[in-house]
């Protein structure tokens, strides 16, 4: 890979994280205080700039461009902490995910992830190989594939019709970051990964709605409702089975 490729690539990582960032502080605007406001429309600005100055400068990135990035980034995670430290939304997943997940492997038929799915009352079972997480099934993966060939679930292999491009948090990131991450790919369920991409538990989006009414005061309601109306916005084109 040339240098011009690597400045490149920084220059998209950076800005890809600084984008996160700016889309998790968003969850919790509409409870901000006028100063706090203030301060969010400052960042807004800056980081419109930036990026347009990246996109101007192409591969001519400077180092200058780089130490305003990490700089804006800096102030980002700032705001988000000063602002969401009481917040339920910088609660880790771990605390709320549920570790006992039903699972299957590439081998197992449709009818076995189906009955997974009807004794756990769940629509979705992550799909493993020496506990490492490599797709997911889905009740709707199930019905589209017997529909579309014309064949049992139990003469279909669960490896031929999962997602294997999943979206996945850590145990350790904040309900923030797992409800933007929903909200960007619209899906209501996360798998939990650890190290090696080994999965160590599941999050719905119904867990976290039991828990913000379980606990009040928490601030996360709003963003659920955010959240849900993102996730459910009707698709230009057809949603990916692995979004359901």
């Amino acid at each position: 890979m040339s240098i011009k490729n690597d400045v490149r690539q920084v220059k998209n990582q950076a800005l890809s994280q600084l984008a996160s960032m700016r889309d998790e502080a968003k969850l919790r605007l509409h409870l901000l205080s006028l100063d706090a406001r203030k301060r969010w429309d400052e960042l807004e600005a800056a980081f419109t700039a930036l990026e347009q100055r990246a996109n101007q400068e192409g591969e001519k990135a400077s180092e200058m461009l780089n130490e305003n990035v990490n700089k804006l980034s800096r102030s980002f995670a700032d705001f988000i902490t000063s602002q969401m430290s009481s917040s339920g939304l910088l609660t880790n997943v771990r605390s709320l995910m549920a570790t006992h997940v039903e699972l299957c492997d590439r081998e197992d038929s449709l009818a076995r992830a189906a009955q997974l799915m009807w004794e756990a009352d769940c629509g979705i079972v992550p799909v493993v190989d020496n506990s490492q997480l490599v797709g997911v099934v889905t009740d709707r993966d199930i019905c589209m594939a017997t529909y579309t060939q014309g064949r049992a679930p139990a003469e279909i292999r669960v490896g031929d019709v999962m997602s294997k491009h999943v979206y996945s948090c850590s145990a350790e990131a904040s309900i923030g970051e797992a409800l933007s991450l929903m909200a960007r790919q619209r899906v209501r369920r996360l798998p939990v990964t650890g190290k090696d991409s080994r999965l160590v538990g599941m999050l719905a989006l119904a867990d976290i709605a039991r828990w913000a009414r379980a606990t009040p005061g928490t601030g996360v309601e709003l963003a659920l409702v955010e959240s849900l109306a993102d996730i459910s916005k009707r698709a230009p084109t057809a949603v990916s089975t692995a979004a359901e």
